[in-house]
């Protein structure tokens, strides 16, 4: 009868090479699962190729969907960095007690503002805080008056009325906004994809600055007025 030796795995390395600890024992005595050589796990051909055709339509469903959504946070995130400059724009008038302007620079609508004094002094400066002009996206701002504002329903053409501003006196209200000579209304949208839902930034003649969505419920608190 052929005998075979059981053995643990090294326990421990000397001169020539790793110990181990054996049994003689009888061939039939070993178990079933040690005796056969174990076969490796794996994935055929054919299940691979069915995995990346499922991988495949995964991908050409959700990526013009994941494509849109970063086109919105895009258009969301230049709406609020704009409203973050109005607002501090506001607060620089009120806290220097003098006339401050937020201009929109580009002519084509392109992200970029100065805000500055109206009447340059010592503790007034022309430029308080700038944006440089980004032409690295395709978020694009149009501009309207009081006296050619359209219904928000109608978006404003990129880069209308540009460059224009709007200033805030010394009480943070916007008295040209009223007469027609400064912008009341100020749109943020995408040039390139007309499914990217478009916002709109208002401004009230008292200074009052607000960032609303003409798309949303009429129920709902950011719907445009």
């Amino acid at each position: 009868m052929l005998n075979a030796a059981l053995c643990l795995p090294p326990v421990a390395w000397g001169p020539r090479g790793p110990r181990r600890r054996c049994w003689p024992v009888a061939a039939q005595n070993i178990p079933a699962h040690l005796a056969r050589p174990q076969r490796l796990a794996g994935v055929t051909l054919i299940e691979l190729m069915i995995a990346l055709a499922v991988a495949a339509i995964v991908l050409s469903v959700g990526a013009p969907a994941a494509g849109q959504w970063l086109r919105d946070v895009e258009v969301r995130s230049s709406a609020s960095a704009l409203l973050a400059a109005l607002q501090s724009a506001r607060a620089e008038a009120i806290v220097r007690n003098a006339p401050v302007r937020l201009q929109l620079t580009d002519k084509l609508g392109r992200p970029g503002w100065d805000i500055g004094c109206v009447q340059v002094s010592a503790r007034c400066p022309a430029t308080i805080r700038r944006q440089p002009v980004s032409t690295s996206t395709d978020v694009r701002w149009g501009a309207a008056s009081s006296a050619n504002v359209p219904a928000v329903s109608a978006a404003i053409t990129a880069g209308l009325g540009l460059p224009a501003g709007v200033t805030f006196d010394a009480l943070g209200a916007a008295p040209a906004v009223g007469a027609g000579a400064d912008i009341t209304r100020i749109d943020i949208a995408h040039a390139r994809a007309d499914d990217v839902r478009r916002l709109v930034i208002q401004i009230a003649v008292q200074g009052m600055v607000r960032l609303c969505d003409p798309l949303a419920a009429t129920d709902r608190p950011e719907r445009c007025q």
